[in-house]
């Protein structure tokens, strides 16, 4: 993938974009948005990005909720650990094969908090 200072504005107009429903939902106004907010890159780049991390987060936000879950009645919330997380990675790796573990847990810890 690419460096943080990317990286971290990506994740973010991705999420804007897809769970907050920002931009318009338009993906031309995303992609404008993180062209500056992470400047120095090629034009195409930006859109491949946000489309590849757009996907990664769907594909994430469906695993998560596919996973086996394990509450532990003694506890009063949900925790990060009551969710299969291998399982999740298992299906980012088989749906990204080309992509890095460190990249493809990119969305997984904020999407367990948001969706389970």
């Amino acid at each position: 993938m690419t460096d943080e200072n990317f990286r971290d504005p990506l994740s973010d107009v991705v999420w804007r974009f897809e769970v907050y429903g920002q931009y318009g939902r338009d993906p031309k106004k995303a992609v404008k948005a993180l062209s500056k907010r992470a400047p120095g890159y090629p034009p195409e780049f930006y859109r491949e990005r946000f489309e590849l991390d757009l996907r990664l987060l769907n594909t994430t936000i469906t695993a998560v909720k596919e996973a086996p879950k394990h509450f532990k009645p003694e506890n009063k919330y949900s925790e990060f650990s009551d969710v299969d997380s291998e399982f999740v990675m298992k299906k980012l790796r088989d749906a990204f094969p080309e992509q890095k573990d460190e990249y493809l847990k990119s969305h997984v810890g904020m999407v367990i908090y948001w969706y389970y």
